[in-house]
């Protein structure tokens, strides 16, 4: 059952029509394409796994269900969302993409607390929005050969399922996208899918991209066509009319490339740099000044 008088089964009725039919779990399975032209080397992306995580703070509280995704392959789909305690009626909100080894409920828990961050915003007088995240897996947010499209399945039935929840009360005609690594490359994605129409902002810590085309892990992509059809380099030009955040400390394994991306970038994102590397200690410093960014765009 949910975390809070938000119940499943009223919630998952309301989209019985929506084909989310089928149940299946999604690979970890992480053995290299073979290819003689993709030596799948270079920065790392993989993050420790959990291996027993913490409970999610209950203030601001956080509404968690399932649904059985299609568009992953048929595999019961975890979600999260978090609303600031102390408001009422719609809200906007921002679309989480979480890194690799990590779950929907990651960044709710001690070692992130978006919401609380959150909170402390909403506090100081500033104009209220929710959070909402749902596991991916190790997908990588696009369609794999496993049939699975992580962002595909954010689009297509999540987003639409928070629409539809008269208890969550969002509206999603215009939101935010934030991610951290793998999920920051993510939400990138994810907008070049959704657009300056349907994007207020997008903040992004470390998102884990790479410039090489002989460079990249299995995980990430199946082969060389799978990295040249989804990687974001020579995507710049989707972000003209996006207000983007991008953060990420000097140590990080992915400052070279982020950099090097980010320089095609017209006008220039909000590049913050300061020292810290892949870690959740860096995030966390960065995620205040994150969610003012969101906030500001979607005010207006």
């Amino acid at each position: 059952m949910p975390t809070s008088d938000l119940t499943r089964r009223g919630l998952l009725s309301a989209f019985a029509g929506a084909a989310l039919i089928g149940v299946a779990a999604c690979s970890t399975d992480d053995d290299p394409i073979e290819s003689t032209d993709v030596a799948h080397v270079g920065p790392d992306d993989e993050l420790p796994r959990e291996t027993s995580p913490g409970e999610i703070p209950a203030d601001p509280p956080v509404v968690t269900g399932e649904f059985v995704s299609t568009k992953m392959a048929g595999r019961l789909t975890r979600w999260a969302v978090a609303r600031p305690r102390g408001v009422s009626g719609e809200l906007p909100v921002v679309l989480v993409a979480h890194a690799l080894n990590t779950d929907e409920k990651t960044l709710f828990r001690p070692s992130m607390n978006m919401q609380g961050e959150l909170q402390k915003y909403v506090d100081a007088g500033n104009p209220p929005f929710a959070l909402a995240t749902v596991d991916v897996g190790r997908n990588y947010y696009h369609l794999r050969s496993d049939g699975a499209d992580g962002a595909a399945m954010m689009l297509d039935e999540y987003l639409p399922m928070l629409d539809a929840s008269p208890e969550l009360n969002l509206r999603i005609d215009r939101i935010g996208l934030f991610g951290w690594s793998m999920g920051g490359y993510g939400a990138l994605r994810l907008a070049t899918i959704l657009g300056p129409q349907r994007v207020a902002s997008i903040a992004v810590s470390s998102p884990a991209m790479w410039a090489d085309p002989s460079m990249f892990p299995p995980r990430a992509f199946d082969s060389y066509a799978d990295y040249q059809a989804n990687s974001l380099f020579g995507q710049q030009r989707a972000f003209a009319k996006i207000p983007l955040m991008i953060s990420i400390g000097t140590s990080d394994q992915f400052y070279t490339y982020t950099r090097r991306w980010a320089a095609d970038l017209h006008p220039p994102a909000a590049f913050a740099t300061t020292p810290g590397g892949h870690t959740n200690r860096f995030w966390r410093s960065v995620m205040a000044d994150q969610i003012e960014f969101l906030g500001r765009s979607l005010a207006r």
